[in-house]
């Protein structure tokens, strides 16, 4: 493929001049932009958050329910006389709550959050006591309040605002008038053609920001620009260290159910989705498969395991190294400005436009989705 500076003349790029070509010319394969698709297209992040967007920074308001575990912080083994247990986060507990460490319960009857202590009243509630290691798993499965006790008033969890910024999207056209009124096999319009190619020039860039999007603020010396997945998707990881496997895949999805996720994607490489049909093959994966609507795109593969079924989306633009468990519901593109023609200013013997578009995305609930890391194809 040839690459020519612009202007474009009547002597560059021949090749549309002096072949006999068919009128139509595909100007994209429509597996170039899978995510986009998988997400519902470039505006469906509007009605998924019921954002009104009027600003270039977009936010969501997020609230989630009290945490029910931390982690013991005793510095020393749990010994089964231990009353007064020191907690990595006592903000959590009230007086009431059931506890368990490992297949023992006890009941809280008082907190300290300035040292992060709780004060347990028997070490022999419901079941014979135990030894704990230092950071034994603290899980509150229930309450046992006293009749008639005062009110005790538990945590109170802040109100986040996941955010990103809007992404310009730009490419220049530039034709000569010569080139203008060529006669061209398939094309009419030179300049049209190419403002029609611009756009799926662009929507690839689209795709691979979802990817690899660094989200900036922008100022008078630094360029805006939206966030990817990874900025927002930091809670549910999995390290690979290698070829993907079948437990990479089931151990994320019960990383994501445990947080209360439900994830129906996995978008990966197309290397990585070759490593994964193997896996398929050989492996107990129930795997299906149903058409896809959209024309030249692919048949639509689901595996099915103990959380839920995932749908294995292939993008040739998501690193290699990064495969991506989506609760789609709940991601999104925003379009700031659609893409639009512009003319600019004539100077000279030439014809100049411009096609511009405006985009962000969002990633509601980080607990919701996750990613394997560190895969090698």
């Amino acid at each position: 493929m040839a690459v020519f500076d612009q202007q474009k003349t009547s002597y560059t790029d021949t090749t549309p001049q002096i072949r006999a070509i068919g009128d139509i010319i595909q100007m994209i394969d429509p597996r170039d932009t899978p995510l986009i698709e998988l997400i519902g297209g470039l505006n469906a992040g509007r009605d998924k958050f019921q954002i009104s967007l009027n600003n270039t920074k977009v936010e969501l308001l997020e609230d989630e329910l009290d945490p029910l575990s931390t982690t013991a912080n005793q510095g020393t083994t749990i010994t089964t006389a231990t009353l007064s247990l020191t907690v990595t986060d006592a903000s959590i507990f009230q007086d009431g709550h059931v506890i368990k460490m490992d297949s023992e319960y006890s009941v809280v009857t008082a907190v300290s959050t300035a040292n992060n202590t709780i004060t347990l009243n028997s070490r022999a509630y419901g079941g014979t006591n135990a030894t704990h290691a230092t950071g034994v798993t603290i899980e509150i499965v229930g309450m046992a309040r006293a009749e008639g006790d005062d009110a005790d008033y538990g945590p109170v969890v802040d109100i986040t605002a996941p955010f990103n910024y809007t992404s310009i999207f730009q490419k220049g056209l530039n034709v000569s008038g010569t080139q203008q009124e060529f006669s061209q096999y398939g094309i009419d319009d030179e300049l049209s053609y190419q403002a029609d190619k611009a756009i799926p020039h662009l929507l690839r860039l689209v795709e691979r920001a979802t990817f690899e999007g660094i989200r900036q603020a922008g100022s008078a010396t630094t360029r805006r620009s939206m966030g990817g997945l990874g900025t927002f998707i930091t809670d549910n990881t999995i390290g690979a260290g290698g070829t993907i496997v079948k437990a990479d895949i089931d151990g994320l999805m019960e990383k994501c159910y445990a947080d209360g996720g439900f994830p129906d994607a996995l978008v990966m490489n197309h290397a990585v989705a070759n490593d994964l049909r193997a896996i398929l093959d050989t492996s107990s994966f129930v795997r299906m498969t149903q058409e896809n609507t959209a024309f030249g795109m692919r048949e639509i593969e689901f595996v099915r395991t103990q959380y839920g079924e995932l749908k294995l989306v292939i993008s040739r633009w998501c690193p290699v190294g990064t495969a991506y468990m989506l609760t789609t519901s709940k991601v999104g593109l925003i379009t700031y400005r659609p893409f639009r023609r512009y003319a600019i200013a004539k100077a000279g013997d030439s014809w100049k436009e411009e096609v511009v578009g405006e985009f962000t995305m969002l990633v509601a609930n980080d607990k919701a989705h996750g990613k394997i890391t560190g895969i090698t194809s």
